[in-house]
């Protein structure tokens, strides 16, 4: 069984809990995926559009920027691995709700496990609001079963 863990650098330790539950190690082959949202970069963009202001950051600032990303983005795979050793690491760029369905489409995944937005990172605990549009997306597009984890 190929299982897809989609790690927002708050879930690991859920997410390995509910694989020692789920599926025997023997029986699976875990690969761990983190997405770095570009979204974020383009709204700074709009604001500052709308502000009139149309200015870019500059080259070394955009630089270092993308250097801490990186390295979040290695930081939580390497943390990922600490807990499921056995796992293959993948990270990407862009919009995390499509990354994460092509990319589950790519690796042949048979299941998706995704948490939704943590109220601790801004989403309400319950209600009709409570998986986030990331997961929302995921759990409607995927092309495998999706297990929505919750903390």
């Amino acid at each position: 069984m190929r299982v897809l863990c989609c790690l927002d650098g708050s879930n690991i330790e859920h997410i390995s809990r509910a694989l020692s539950t789920l599926v025997p190690v023997e029986e699976r082959i875990v690969g761990l995926l983190y997405v770095t949202d570009t979204g974020p970069h383009h709204e700074m963009e709009r604001k500052r559009e709308g502000l009139l202001r149309p200015r870019h950051p500059s080259g070394p600032l955009q630089e270092k920027i993308r250097r801490a990303e990186v390295g979040a983005a290695q930081d939580i795979l390497q943390e990922g691995l600490r807990y499921i050793p056995q796992a293959k690491t993948h990270s990407s760029e862009g919009r995390p709700e499509h990354v994460i369905v092509q990319y589950a489409a790519e690796w042949h995944a048979d299941l998706i496990v995704i948490c939704p937005r943590s109220p601790a990172s801004g989403g309400p605990a319950h209600g009709p609001k409570s998986i986030g549009h990331v997961a929302r997306f995921v759990v409607d597009h995927a092309p495998c079963p999706v297990l929505l984890l919750r903390h």
